[in-house]
């Protein structure tokens, strides 16, 4: 728990340098895995922001209802029930967004070693689609949310964790041929 808040705290202040949150002012932001625990915290600092919208994308039903509970009154909040393994369903959540925060994934390291097929599903393919539809869609910035068990992995987690990341930085050199970066 302390390491996960630690990680929040890092990743809240990551956003408060992002120019003052003026990035977000009048954008549309899309964040999957938005109802888990990074996710809903990042839904949340963003809500504070001025952008013109946030587009959640989560594939569990009952946790977005809990966000739209969370803030009944937000006019910017989107609630977008999908699966990132769903190319079309991504194709859909990005279509119009400027920035994206790619936070879903599993993040369990016992589920993982236990379900490994599922792992490289959601953590390897669904990123990869993810990137797809940011790329389709002409998104400005990819924010990959990824762990510090990608680095020198001893888990299925970690090891899907850092494929997702070689694959983002992969679509970041393929953008910058195009003269229109994506990833950061």
């Amino acid at each position: 728990k302390k390491i996960q808040y630690r990680l929040l705290y890092q990743i809240f202040c990551k956003l408060m340098t992002m120019k003052n949150m003026e990035e977000f002012s009048g954008k549309t932001i899309l964040i999957t895995g938005g109802s888990g625990s990074i996710g809903s915290y990042l839904t949340e600092a963003i809500l504070q922001t001025n952008c013109k919208a946030i587009r959640v994308l989560s594939n569990n039903e009952y946790e977005l209802y809990t966000l739209e509970r969370k803030f009944p009154n937000s006019k910017k909040l989107r609630l977008f029930l999908g699966d990132i393994r769903d190319k079309g369903r991504l194709r859909v959540a990005a279509d119009g967004a400027d920035i994206v925060f790619h936070a879903a994934a599993l993040k369990h390291v016992p589920l993982c070693e236990f379900n490994p097929f599922d792992a490289i599903q959601t953590n390897v393919i669904g990123t990869q689609n993810m990137i797809e539809a940011c790329i389709q869609a002409n998104v400005e910035k990819f924010v990959f949310i990824s762990t510090d068990k990608a680095s020198s992995p001893l888990s299925t987690l970690g090891a899907t964790k850092l494929l997702a990341e070689r694959l983002t930085i992969s679509a970041m050199a393929y953008r910058k041929s195009l003269t229109r970066p994506i990833m950061y």
